[in-house]
């Protein structure tokens, strides 16, 4: 069996594809051809395509990248919106292929991983800041193993393999508790996670809260506890070791437009929290065609939900009160901004919907919000 940790911290960064970002816009421009025959890029801090004047585009690539076959080839570079290099690599027809080497603005080596044939090999080495060692992971036969960690007072608490591991991952996007950051701790024997693992959400006051837990022997997962959901258990690992690796995300060629909504993913989450209040609905008769949904709300500017019409729904009474109990239940709106302040502001939603043939559910894709005043 394989080590089920180690791979998330490879896809952690990535976020689910869906409809909503399959397609680009026309209007915007993601990439652009160079003299040389190589491509300029424009992505956010996450790799997703963004418009080159998008006030989210922080990361600029340079590189070949094959249209036919849909992948990179060959050498690339990445820099931030300062010019400063932040990442180098190679690809070999569309696969990873040698050492890639990230870097700190201040231009130290923030981590450095070799892959083959697409593959993370041999020791992986992450830095801190200052360039000291945060952390090492040995990739061994398609298995990977913690060999090395050093914590933020520079103590080293694994070596060999063996001791005790404490990471603080960062919150990405959005997420309606607040929290800023997860934070993992347990055991590593033999370069894995052994016996109970504790998560903890910590937020901006340096506050943390219990999140669950969970349970490895030998690196193998065991049980998995979701505290913020009733103590309901899991069967898949969620815990992550070491940082996001979002670059990979720019293989996927996948945009966003140039708004906060999507920028802090609120507009996925708003389509995940309808298919989740949905998920036990038999919805067979309801559509027999895609349809669109329409809903205005108005949002303060703390991001409290002070008023909600749904101005065009399924014609079903059920199905609608439905979509309303979703979103009134949403803890936190991220509120519009204007004028160097939060502002009250209306804000237009619009999704499609469908029904799944086989599982009878409602589908959301293609969501969009428009603000009335700000942004």
């Amino acid at each position: 069996m394989k080590t089920i940790y180690i791979s998330i911290l490879l896809v952690a960064g990535l976020f689910s594809a869906t409809a909503a970002f399959a397609q680009l816009d026309s209007a915007a421009t993601y990439f652009e051809p160079l003299t040389d025959g190589s491509t300029q890029f424009y992505f956010d801090e996450h790799y997703f395509l963004v418009d080159k004047d998008c006030q989210y585009k922080t990361i600029e690539r340079i590189g070949k990248y094959d249209i036919p076959l849909k992948n990179f080839d060959g050498a690339f570079t990445d820099y931030n919106n300062d010019g400063q290099v932040i990442l180098t690599g190679n690809y070999s027809g569309g696969k990873k292929e040698g050492l890639f080497t990230a870097y700190f603005a201040n231009g130290e080596t923030k981590w450095l991983i070799t892959f083959k044939d697409d593959k993370p090999s041999g020791l992986a080495t992450y830095n801190y800041p200052d360039g000291l060692p945060m952390l090492a992971i040995r990739y061994e036969a398609d298995q990977a193993y913690v060999q090395n960690f050093w914590d933020t007072r520079r103590k080293q608490r694994v070596k060999d393999g063996n001791g005790r591991f404490e990471f603080a991952v960062k919150a990405e996007g959005y997420n309606e508790y607040g929290y800023t950051y997860t934070k993992y701790q347990g055991n590593i024997k033999a370069g894995k996670p052994n016996g109970n693992w504790d998560i903890f959400l910590v937020y901006d006051n340096r506050e943390q809260g219990y999140a669950g837990y969970e349970r490895f022997e030998e690196g193998k997962f065991k049980a998995g506890y979701d505290e913020l959901n009733g103590g309901l258990p899991y069967n898949a690992s969620r815990l992550q070791i070491g940082p996001s690796l979002f670059f990979l995300q720019a293989e996927h060629m996948m945009s966003k437009r140039c708004t906060v909504d999507e920028n802090q993913d609120f507009s996925m989450f708003i389509m995940k929290r309808l298919e989740k209040t949905f998920a036990l609905y038999d919805a067979s008769n309801v559509i027999n065609k895609p349809t669109k949904v329409e809903i205005e709300v108005n949002v303060d500017k703390t991001g409290t939900l002070r008023g909600l019409e749904i101005v065009e729904g399924l014609s079903n009474d059920e199905v609608d009160k439905i979509i309303r109990h979703a979103l009134v239940n949403i803890g936190y709106w991220i509120p519009s901004y204007a004028d160097k302040d939060y502002i009250d502001d209306v804000f237009h939603i619009k999704v499609d919907t469908m029904v799944d043939e086989e599982t009878g559910q409602l589908k959301f894709y293609n969501l969009t919000i428009e603000r009335e005043k700000g942004i």
